[in-house]
């Protein structure tokens, strides 16, 4: 199987890592400049698209900043390849729309969804509606790439599909893929700090679920602390969880009880969603999100701005 990696920044080098270990993939990039690549990962680099269409690709991730997804994905899915797309689909859902008559082809990254801990929740919920979810999730834009000057990344800048509420999608893209498409949201995106952005670092909304549930989001770029916690209502009680634990407290009891807790859950989400492509490839299904998912989700945060 022929893989093709768009974009070698962070998360493409992270997807690099992980592909080199699975056997049978032969490995290249598409790349905008020379950069530099470590030693003792090579891999064959096309500096046109040209270059990379001739190397008849199965399946193409596009890791680039997110208003280039879209013109990224067209010339490879015109020929019919498999794209996975990083979140979200591109920054605004009329451009992403051009993607429509190839939807069958298209997974979206939202890798939270191979984490364990929100497996694990999706199960729990399946059984146990919640009539009540918060997710809050917050960082320090600066801290993020520590080695790079946060100005000059996409997520500092609105051209290039920046911005909290688009970077920090993963929260939304986990509503709808527990509850389904939402039917009603309101709330706000707002720069608000000291920040060197010209995009939105704060935003806060809430959505109403078919099945009436309540599900409360409040991001951030400015905490000096990650932040990736949330919690749920059921009829049973309270859960609350982070990336490595879920716990519970039922309404007759004044103390948690901590029902499951995941070593090393980062890497292996990733690990798992590149499998999951790597077999939406060779035909089996996938739980990446859908075409149709990661557009709802756009159109939610589009109106959200406005």
């Amino acid at each position: 199987m022929k893989l093709l990696i768009v974009g070698l920044g962070s998360i493409g080098q992270n997807h690099l890592s992980i592909l080199n270990k699975i056997d049978g993939i032969e490995l290249a990039a598409l790349r905008t400049s020379k950069g530099l690549l470590t030693n003792s990962t090579p891999i064959t680099a096309f500096y046109t698209l040209e270059e990379a269409l001739a190397f008849q690709p199965d399946g193409v991730i596009i890791s680039n900043p997110t208003a280039l997804h879209v013109e990224t994905a067209l010339p490879f899915l015109k020929v019919g390849c498999k794209v996975l797309i990083e979140k979200p689909i591109d920054d605004h859902f009329e451009k992403a729309e051009k993607l429509e008559p190839y939807k069958d082809l298209i997974r979206v990254a939202y890798c939270m969804r191979f984490h364990p801990t929100m497996q694990y929740l999706k199960t729990k919920f399946k059984e146990e509606q919640p009539f009540k979810v918060g997710f809050k999730r917050s960082f320090y834009l600066p801290k993020w790439h520590p080695y790079a000057d946060y100005t000059k990344e996409y997520t500092a800048q609105k051209k290039l599909g920046g911005g909290v509420i688009r970077t920090l999608s993963h929260e939304l893209d986990l509503a709808i893929h527990w509850f389904g498409e939402p039917t009603d949201v309101i709330g706000v995106t707002d720069q608000v700090s000291f920040l060197s952005i010209d995009t939105d670092d704060y935003a806060f909304f809430s959505l109403k679920t078919q099945q009436k549930t309540r599900v409360n989001f409040e991001l951030d770029f400015f905490s000096p602390v990650n932040i990736n916690i949330g919690e749920a209502y059921t009829s049973k009680g309270l859960y609350s969880w982070t990336l490595n634990e879920v716990r519970f407290m039922p309404y007759d009891e004044s103390d948690y009880q901590t029902l499951v807790c995941f070593d090393n859950s980062i890497q292996d989400m990733y690990d798992q969603q590149l499998k999951d492509f790597c077999g939406f490839v060779l035909g089996s299904l996938s739980i990446n999100s859908s075409y149709q998912q990661a557009v709802s989700l756009l159109k939610i945060i589009n109106k959200l701005e406005k």
